[in-house]
């Protein structure tokens, strides 16, 4: 694909903290960095076995509902068969051809009550399937704060900005960071609070979205705060804000975060007012400046493109999640 050039226009102000990146391991604010990633990692760990449970109760609940299914070809032969019978057989004529089915029995027991017992099972199960569903939804979206809550450690440039993030975190039940994390990342000097290049937002699955407030923090937010593994995306053809999704190692974008982010691409450009606007996206180690260029102007290689069909509803909800600077924004 050829290279895609084009110059980014002026966007509204907001006032937030610097971003910068800094090496690990070599003052108070990495150790701190480190302490506090380890101990989300930890209960992201916790919560993630949580959420493996509750999906293999699920299946079970599943399971349990597919033997009910079964046994109602073995209503009426139950009722007949009396104690002491090792297994019922019936034919199932659903698909126009004969086929054999067998339930094995406890020849201890009335055939008709281990039908019924099966079918009261299924129905337990059924309603714990209704809450298992709700924990599962409840546990990932935990889970989604945690990463949320890593991915702005892992960009911190002040322990501020930890202490911020950790306390978010620790909203979700599971966090138990060894000793007091807040003395440990606290410091007598504090650093001076100036603004980010970028707004924050956040995607439905909870990752954070990046969008530069104009020309030179468009450059600022591509260049110094996004990583190469992480993905950039910008309106094709028109001038518009840089939208940064970041994304951990080696992970791939959730669908729905990447639709978010394309609205926000979409929003924030010259087509903000089009039904449907063409999105550039593309890993942020795609994207070059070229030498002498002037602010926002960049180019893209190997960059893909869709198509987003501006949806109210969504946008709504994106531009309600912007963060403060009392957010995790960084």
């Amino acid at each position: 694909m050829a290279p895609l050039v084009w110059p980014v226009g002026k966007l509204r102000p907001c006032n937030h903290a610097s971003v910068s990146s800094s090496l690990p391991g070599q003052d108070p604010l990495e150790d701190a960095k480190s302490a506090a990633a380890s101990a989300l990692t930890k209960a992201r760990r916790r919560l993630q076995r949580r959420v493996e449970a509750i999906r293999g109760d699920i299946a079970r609940g599943a399971d349990a509902e597919a033997l009910a299914t079964t046994a109602r070809w073995f209503v009426a032969e139950a009722s007949r068969a009396a104690r002491g019978t090792r297994e019922l057989t019936v034919t199932d004529w659903s698909t126009g051809e004969p086929r054999p089915l067998t339930f094995p029995l406890d020849p201890a027991k009335l055939p008709r009550d281990q039908i019924e017992a099966v079918f009261a099972h299924a129905r337990r199960m059924q309603k714990g399937r209704v809450i298992a569903e709700a924990r599962l939804a409840e546990t990932a979206a935990k889970v989604a704060r945690l990463d949320h809550a890593l991915i702005a450690i892992e960009s911190a440039t002040s322990l501020e900005d930890i202490e911020r993030a950790t306390s978010i975190a620790r909203g979700a039940p599971a966090v138990r960071p060894s000793g007091d994390l807040s003395r440990k990342i606290r410091s007598p000097k504090r650093e001076e609070r100036t603004r980010l290049p970028h707004r924050t937002f956040q995607s439905s699955p909870g990752t954070p979205i990046y969008v530069g407030r104009g020309a030179a923090d468009n450059d600022a937010l591509t260049f110094r705060v996004a990583r190469p593994r992480d993905l950039w995306l910008h309106a094709k053809g028109t001038s518009g804000a840089h939208v940064v999704l970041p994304l951990r190692k080696g992970k791939e974008p959730a669908s729905e975060a990447l639709v978010d982010a394309a609205h926000l691409a979409a929003h924030f450009s010259a087509q903000r007012d089009e039904p449907t606007v063409e999105v550039t996206y593309a890993l942020r180690g795609r994207v070059r400046k070229p030498r002498g260029s002037p602010p926002g102007l960049v180019v893209v290689d190997q960059g893909k493109t869709m198509w987003v069909r501006m949806e109210p509803d969504r946008l709504k909800r994106l531009l309600a999640s912007e963060e403060s600077a009392a957010g995790i924004g960084a």
